[in-house]
């Protein structure tokens, strides 16, 4: 689908609504063709279609409410919030606060942290700056939300300076009007560029008040010094989402616009999508335990066990096949290797032992096992997520694809057992 900025035009500006955004205007209209194409063949998918269109109104009209709602207090809606949650948050709740506080429960819930935060690991600039994100977290965790907030800013200023090396300004010194989004939801007029207003906002003077919002001038320059609070905090965390979107929309507009796709095209585009929500609904979390019948043979079993022993016995080929395919890149088998040994040697993996195999959510997998590394019995908690061939997740079974790492950090998975 073409979603691109037509060539020559200025840079975006912010969106009235999400029903303005490209992508949804062309899904509509394209919609609007299946509709009538259905009413002469394939009719027995028209209902199909329906529930994609109804989807799709419902998606525009949680973001819409989520601004309404919360926009004025500078949240920004991105795309890695549960629009469920979301959406049973606005209906219950009526008035700013309240919904405000169920949000920030949604960044403590650390489940929900971990699925988040392995999707910043898509931007670069960001995986290079995994360590400050993990000590971000580990103060956030720690309610020491003032290192919290200092660490973020640090990060989103250094990263939005990656994204436009031209540019050569950090996030500070962007005009709100700079970071319009094309084709985001971060892009709404309540979204980034209105959460930045207060972020650049300049202080002469010393402001000894508790304050609610990111006031990054102010905290950075120490005119600003009652900032250590969970709402400033959870807010840090949200713009620092809302940025990484802005990075991918970024870089979605600056390539080359393509030809709009057939009907046939985007026929099989949107039947997967139905196909994969209805996965998604009808998804049952299972366990299997080590002493369950079948263990020894489950599928997840022996590959965990595959990358368990190649790590163990530095057979880096074999770990490197793990990576997460959103990390890998264009280099010969020999390259990814020898990253595999620099990222996974450190930790000297011995006597491990596969506990269980948790189905907890739809085409992902948490692995818990126990093993010795560098001499210290340690708990471990892995993910994988089955991928498909082009870099979307699938449905097991269903779709072609392989399973792969969520994340590409040994140390994430370790945790050194009571004595």
């Amino acid at each position: 689908m073409n979603t691109n900025p037509p060539k020559g035009s200025n840079k975006p500006s912010a969106y009235g609504s999400a029903k303005d955004l490209p992508t949804y205007k062309e899904m509509s209209q394209q919609i609007q063709g299946l509709k009538l194409l259905t009413r002469v063949i394939a009719r027995d998918q028209r209902q199909k279609l329906l529930e994609i269109e109804e989807q799709m109104e419902r998606l525009t009209r949680v973001v819409d409410d989520f601004y309404d709602r919360l926009g004025s207090r500078n949240w920004i809606f991105h795309d890695t919030l549960n629009v469920d949650k979301i959406e049973q948050l606005i209906a219950e709740t009526a008035d700013a606060e309240s919904a405000e506080i169920r949000l920030i429960d949604l960044y403590r819930d650390r489940e929900e942290a971990k699925r988040w935060h392995m999707l910043l690991r898509s931007h670069e600039g960001l995986r290079k700056r995994l360590h400050l994100i993990e000590r971000a977290r580990e103060h956030y965790d720690a309610d020491q939300f003032d290192s919290c907030v200092l660490q973020l800013i640090a990060i989103m200023d250094g990263f939005v300076n990656d994204v436009e090396p031209e540019a050569r300004k950090g996030l500070h010194a962007r005009n709100p009007d700079d970071m319009a989004a094309w084709d985001s939801a971060v892009g709404h007029h309540m979204g980034l560029t209105h959460a930045l207003a207060t972020f650049t906002k300049t202080f002469k003077k010393r402001v000894d008040e508790e304050v609610f919002d990111v006031y990054r001038h102010g905290i950075m320059h120490g005119t600003v010094v009652n900032f250590d609070n969970v709402v400033v905090a959870t807010k840090a965390w949200n713009m620092l989402f809302a940025v990484a979107d802005w990075a991918t929309a970024t870089h979605k507009a600056a390539e080359p616009n393509i030809s709009a796709p057939s009907i046939r095209d985007t026929w099989k585009s949107i039947s997967r999508h139905a196909l994969y929500k209805k996965y998604q609904q009808e998804f049952v979390p299972s366990t299997i335990e080590s002493s369950d019948s079948g263990f020894s043979s489950n599928e997840i079993m022996l590959l965990a066990s595959e990358f368990l022993d190649a790590w163990e016995h530095g057979r880096w080929g074999i770990v490197a096949r793990f990576k997460p395919p959103i990390l890998c890149e264009s280099k010969s088998d020999g390259y990814t290797a020898r990253e595999a040994k620099t990222t996974f040697e450190p930790y000297d993996l011995k006597d491990w032992s596969i506990k269980s195999i948790t189905y907890d959510q739809a085409s992902s997998v948490e692995i818990m096992a126990q093993a010795t590394v560098n001499n210290q019995v340690t708990e471990m908690r892995f993910r994988i997520v089955f991928w498909s061939v082009d870099g979307n997740v699938a449905i097991p079974d269903r779709e072609e694809g392989d399973w792969s790492l969520a994340v590409w950090a040994p140390n994430t998975y370790l945790k050194v057992a009571a004595e």
